[in-house]
């Protein structure tokens, strides 16, 4: 039971980006413009081209749970289907040794290249910035108004410029260099069994 719950915390700052706590009031359910709002979607994004898999590299994130455990990160592998232009992610990365498998779904949004989710109360967004399919990825997470910036790669590297395009989005976002955290280029998880997979959509609305 302690190894699901520390698998939730975990989904929380890898998935979702502020890992933030506190009582929210109840406020109409109506769109608030948020930080994300100015973030530039890539130009004529393709989801096709977007679809399959991506390994994490790095994020940029304020995430208190990355600032003390960032020497225990696992290596993170992203799957992306297409479904109907809405996009479902399988993140697959290990706890205690074993793979395990989180599944959400993504609702496209008004402009390409923009998707969302609502969770458990939680509105999540996120938009693909910026991304040339074959090599790289740039991804902007907003949940409670905060910023996650997260780089993504086919393979386990990507080039200098491409970090350096990367840290420079973080550091245009108002997050320190000094939180980017660099994800392990060994050890990932290709598939989890029936036993270590999560529908993280319960609670969806």
């Amino acid at each position: 039971m302690r190894s699901i719950r520390l698998l939730f915390l975990c989904i929380l700052c890898l998935i979702f980006p502020p890992c933030s706590r506190g009582t929210r009031s109840r406020r109409p359910n109506r769109r608030v413009d948020g930080p994300i709002d100015g973030i530039q979607a890539q130009n004529n994004f393709n989801v096709q081209q977007f679809t399959g898999v991506w390994h994490l590299i790095s994020v940029g994130s304020k995430c208190s749970y990355l600032k003390l455990n960032n020497h225990r990160l696992e290596a993170v592998t992203m799957k992306v289907t297409n479904q109907d232009e809405d996009i479902r992610i399988n993140t697959l990365r290990k706890l205690d040794g074993l793979c395990w498998d989180i599944k959400q779904d993504y609702r496209k949004g008004a402009t390409p290249g923009r998707f969302s989710r609502t969770n458990r109360g939680l509105k999540t967004y996120i938009v693909i910035a910026e991304t040339d399919y074959t090599n790289y990825a740039i991804l902007f997470l907003q949940q409670r108004r905060k910023i996650t910036v997260k780089l993504y790669g086919r393979g386990i590297e990507v080039s200098e410029p491409v970090q350096s395009k990367f840290r420079q989005f973080v550091i245009d976002n108002n997050i320190p260099e000094i939180f980017i955290y660099a994800f392990p280029r060994y050890g990932h998880c290709n598939v989890a069994d029936e036993f270590h997979q999560l529908d993280d959509d319960f609670g969806k609305s």
